[in-house]
């Protein structure tokens, strides 16, 4: 194993328990919100939830990584996640309302445009 690889490896370790940790409390959050009240669930329930979205989120990260590649970008641009979503239309519907609101004066507009 070169030097990088051990690097990458050493920040890996450092990095997923804490992003898990982070899912953990937004997933936890969510399902507080959806669940009715009354309903209750168990931490093993959380636990299976954060594998399943984490090990999801890798692929798709990694999809998304091959798609710019093979576009012969270094960067991930909204025509790869369209292209990830081109099965799902109402997902991809979803997505271009949320781009165009956020364009159309929303704060992420704002900051490209003070960017400028």
């Amino acid at each position: 194993m070169s030097e990088r690889e051990g690097n990458n490896e050493d920040l890996r370790e450092k990095l997923v328990p804490q992003l898990k940790g982070k899912l953990w409390y937004c997933l936890e959050q969510q399902v507080k919100n959806e669940l009715p009240a009354g309903v209750n669930y168990s931490p093993k329930f959380i636990n299976a939830l954060v594998e399943l979205t984490f090990t999801q989120l890798v692929e798709i990260g990694g999809d998304l990584e091959a798609f710019a590649r093979h576009a012969g970008r270094e960067t991930i641009v909204v025509d790869d996640m369209m292209l990830m979503l081109r099965k799902s239309p109402e997902l991809q519907s979803l997505l271009l309302q949320k781009l165009e609101k956020d364009a159309s004066g929303g704060p992420v507009a704002a900051a490209r445009a003070s960017k400028r």
